[in-house]
């Protein structure tokens, strides 16, 4: 079953390898119109990709379907003791989802969403190893999702959480870790609320628990229990619409901390592999999202937005932080929507996120690494 389900979700997840986010391994954003709003969409439904932001949501978009491809280009850097590497990045992420109306209180959906982050430097870096330094993890979530209207306006939504991961570590040879890939499928569960609380202001309410995976055995000889599991979240949002105009505002809570691989310290004290061994020393993330949507006319709409995070990755945890630079937690948004008929419409975004780079302190002095990178997406809706 394993080898099955491996094969059928890695054509997806091929195109998006090495993504590269913002947050930890998440974009600020996920679905174009929501990308284009700064990732405000919680309370903000638009696309049948709502269930990646908040379940509930896949209530209030209607039979639809809505696909995406994002492309991402930028420049990744590392200075580690003196040694220099970068990575010039460019990449592809498709995003889809379906939604089915299957009666006037009953919707079933299915979205998939892609999550990563890696390098590629061609090169050794010697205080790591000394094959040529690559990393790649990538994970595709598929959340097939259900919602009940509880009361006009009033929606919960659950969905299960299926995902694929898969996780190469190269050139890290002086830390214990083989030149190898392994595979996980992993299961979860996110549930929401979407409720319109007074007139035009809607608030949504949404968790989603971590992504258990399996073991990768090939490298439970360096990560903690052999086990990369994603995060559990939770987040709360409001959107308001005044005339033309839409503003929707999201908090969201990342819990690395709950996940050993992500938090342990690289000075934990316990063995490679152990559940109190080294890893790459994350702490929570608190995620702000604010995004304003402008109907123009019947056929346009134009849309900006800005997500701010905390740095998940502390100065003296910053050692391994060349081999997983995303750690650029201030990203601003733009995009539009065209109606090209009462069916069909088409959507663009475009998302930045601002050049940072972490310096190592204390025990990670020497090490730094960052980047910068541009994202651009294209993508249609289709109601029926």
């Amino acid at each position: 079953m394993k080898n099955l389900l491996g094969v059928i979700l890695a054509g997806t997840v091929m195109l998006s390898a090495r993504v590269e986010a913002a947050n930890g391994d998440q974009y600020a954003g996920y679905g174009v119109t929501a990308m284009g709003m700064g990732g405000a969409s919680i309370a903000n439904p638009v696309e049948a990709t709502a269930a990646v932001n908040n379940p509930a949501g896949m209530g209030a978009v209607g039979s639809r379907v809505d696909g995406n491809i994002m492309a991402t280009v930028g420049q990744l850097r590392s200075n580690v003791h003196g040694a220099k590497s970068d990575d010039d990045i460019f990449l592809l992420l498709p995003g889809f989802g379906a939604n089915y109306q299957y009666s006037p209180d009953v919707t079933f959906g299915i979205t998939a969403a892609g999550y990563g982050a890696g390098v590629d430097y061609g090169k050794p870096i010697p205080a790591f190893g000394t094959s040529k330094v690559k990393s790649e993890l990538a994970q595709l979530i598929l959340s097939p999702t259900v919602t009940y209207q509880v009361a006009p306006g009033h929606y919960l939504g659950v969905s299960v959480k299926l995902g694929y991961e898969s996780l190469m570590l190269h050139g890290l040879e002086n830390f214990g870790a083989t030149n190898d890939t392994d595979h996980a499928l992993g299961i979860g569960f996110g549930v929401g609320y979407l409720g319109t609380i007074a007139p035009n202001l809607r608030l949504g309410l949404t968790y989603s628990s971590p992504v258990w995976f399996q073991k990768l055995d090939a490298h439970d000889d360096i990560i903690p229990d052999g086990r990369l599991n994603a995060p559990q979240q939770a987040g709360a949002g409001l959107a308001y619409d005044w005339g033309d105009w839409t503003f929707a505002f999201d908090y969201v809570w990342l819990n690395w901390a709950s996940q050993k691989t992500f938090n342990n310290s690289l000075a934990e004290g316990g063995a490679p592999g152990s559940s109190n061994g080294p890893g790459f020393g994350w702490q929570n993330q608190n995620v702000f999202r604010f995004g304003v949507n402008y109907k123009v006319n019947e056929r346009l709409q134009m849309r900006t937005g800005v997500s701010l995070a905390n740095h998940q990755v502390p100065n003296d945890e910053a050692t391994l932080i060349a081999i997983c630079p995303c750690n650029q937690p201030k990203t601003v948004t733009a995009g539009l929507t065209y109606t090209v008929s009462n069916n069909l419409d088409v959507s663009g975004s475009y998302m930045y996120d601002f050049r940072h780079i972490t310096k190592g302190t204390g025990p990670s002095e020497g090490t730094e690494a960052g980047g910068e990178l541009h994202m651009l997406a294209v993508g249609f809706g289709y109601k029926f």
